[in-house]
């Protein structure tokens, strides 16, 4: 059986109405949540490209401090070149400590650079995964709006 809108009663026409609004306002409804999520997947892309610059920032920092302190080192051990080996052996002893801490460095430098490289590198993994997941919801989106 048909009805007419127009010989419906009141409360079945402000049913029938609601019914044909309530597409629309899903729509609104949807278009929010797929645009809330957008956002949001935006924002994290945003905020770990912002850590990947500032962990370069930060590995750039501490090379520049261990290359000063390495400097500092080498102008003592130079000057204590002034003196043969074997000569004085406070001197040697000071030498072989100098030399040391040079070693040190060097391998502290080779650590920061590792640890950098990791970090970067799970940065990297989580903002190929956001990317991954905002082209997904794009691709929903323009999947569900296509007929529109």
């Amino acid at each position: 059986m048909e009805y007419n809108r127009c010989y419906l009663p009141e409360t079945a026409q402000s049913r029938y109405i609601s019914l044909v609004e309530r597409p629309s306002q899903r729509r609104d409804l949807l278009d929010r949540f797929l645009q809330s999520k957008q956002t949001t997947l935006n924002r994290s892309i945003k905020d770990v490209v912002g850590l990947i610059y500032q962990r370069e920032e930060l590995k750039q920092r501490n090379l520049y401090e261990l290359l000063m302190t390495e400097c500092n080192i080498g102008t003592k051990l130079a000057n204590t070149e002034v003196w043969d080996f074997g000569v004085n052996p406070v001197i040697d002893k000071r030498r072989a400590i100098l030399e040391k801490e040079l070693l040190d460095i060097d391998k502290e430098r080779r650590k920061e650079e590792v640890a950098a490289w990791k970090d970067t590198l799970t940065l990297k993994s989580d903002l190929r995964e956001l990317l991954n997941q905002l082209y997904k919801e794009q691709s929903r989106k323009e999947l569900l709006y296509q007929g529109r």
